[in-house]
Parts: structure tokens; sequence; C-alpha cells
């Protein structure tokens, strides 16, 4: 959600004479503020604040480094520090969420990534579809993750995890955050919110968007198989996995 939410606000922000269709849905109420509704103002100025920052500076280096393949880990880890506290209070409220709620929220996810989908097609940029494929993966964890804590309770769904798949979900965690950093850099080169930068370092983030993505998605299924009860039963009898207690 928290990359689709600031690039319809700085995208819209800088290309507001581009057609009204490709940004909000004269229908709608302005997504940026159907988002309020989930999160406070407060904290949304403050992911605003540090979302820009990333792009000034982590973002910005890893579009024009020489070096690219180097600096990315490194890049990533600052990017993630920038963000983790405003993340941190969104997180808090999103896991609360009722089940109307969460139907409402997950609609919110689905239209703004719409909104993205439009703006990247209308680009015209070759790897368009492997950030679009990125930004369909994350959407997709975003909304797996809030059915589970929805389903299992958030100190269920943890104890799952450190039970069955601790490993596992240490790996996808990695992988979306490059997959997060790797698609927020190629977009804004894409949709021009950063001018400057080496098309070599946007086409290998792009290709790379595409790879973490198909990795998040086999992390997903192989946890949802763990944290299911009867197939994890299956899999502990034959000893594919180790026995509980």
């Amino acid at each position: 959600m928290i990359p689709i939410a600031f690039v319809i606000q700085e995208y819209t922000r800088r290309y507001i004479i581009l057609p009204s269709f490709i940004i909000v849905r004269s229908t709608k109420v302005p997504l940026t503020k159907r988002i309020e509704k989930f999160i406070e103002s407060d904290v949304f100025r403050k992911l605003t604040k540090a979302v820009k920052n990333s792009i000034k500076y982590e973002i910005f280096e890893a579009l024009t480094t020489e070096d690219l393949t180097k600096t990315f880990q490194p890049l990533t880890e600052k990017f993630w520090l920038r963000l983790a506290l405003p993340m941190f209070d969104i997180n808090q409220k999103l896991f609360s969420l009722n089940a109307e709620k969460l139907s409402e929220f997950k609609k919110l996810e689905e239209d703004m990534a719409y909104e993205i989908v439009e703006l990247l097609r209308h680009s015209g940029y070759k790897y368009s579809e492997n950030l679009i494929f990125g930004l369909s993966t994350m959407v997709d964890y975003d909304i797996w993750l809030l059915e589970k804590i929805s389903e299992l309770k958030f100190e269920g769904f943890v104890k799952k995890l450190w039970e069955r798949a601790l490993e596992e979900i240490l790996q996808l965690s990695g992988c979306l955050r490059y997959l997060f950093f790797a698609w927020a850099s190629a977009t804004s080169a894409t949709l021009k919110l950063i001018e400057r930068y080496k098309e070599e370092n946007r086409d290998t983030l792009a290709q790379w968007c595409k790879t973490y993505a198909e990795e998040v998605e086999i992390y997903i299924d192989t946890l949802d198989t763990l944290l299911d009860d009867e197939t994890h039963k299956i899999i502990e009898e034959l000893g594919i996995v180790r026995k509980q207690g």
C-alpha cells in the first residue's frame, strides 16, 4: 500500500495536467483521502516525508550508481531504516482491522494499484509489465498477510510462524524488502519522479523486480502450506518437516 499511496500523491502533484482518468476517477473520493480513513494524517505525513527523502537519497543513488550490484543491498537497508518508524505505526493500525474494515481496505488497495498500473502502461516503458507484476505481488502479499492475521489473530499467526516457518518467513521478509526497493526505484524513474538516472540501472532494477516478485510468490505458497493445519499434519507424518512438541 505504501509505495502506491505515495506514487499517486506525488505523481498527481507533479503531473496534474494529464487526463484525469489516468490519475483518479472523477467519480471516486480522491485515493489519498480514503487512505486517511485507515492512517492518521500525521502518520501519513511522516511516511510521505520519509519516502520523499528516500527518493532524494537511496533511490536516486540506486538509479545513478556506477556499481548497482554492490550498492543495492546497503541502499535497501538504508531505505527501510528510513521508513521503519512510520510503517510500524501503520502496521499496528492495519493489523487490528475488523472484517468490514479489512474488506474496505482491500478495495482501497486494489483501486490504488489500478491507478498505478494505468500510469505504468501509459509510460511506454519496455519493462513496465515487470513493474506491474511486482506491484501485483506486493498487493497480494499485503492482502494475504492481513487475511491471515484476521483469521489466526496476531498472536496465533506469530506462534505458527515461529513453530513451523521461521526460516521461510525470514527469507520472505528479505525478498520483500528487495522487491519493494527495486520497484520503488524503477517506478520513480519510469513515472519521472526522478529526472536524472541511468537507463541501465532502471532496466536492471525492473528485471530484479520481476525476479524478487517470483520468489515472493513461491514463499507465500510455501507458507500457506506450512500454516494450514491439515496439510502440515500430513507433511509432518511423512517426515518432510520436524514434528512439533
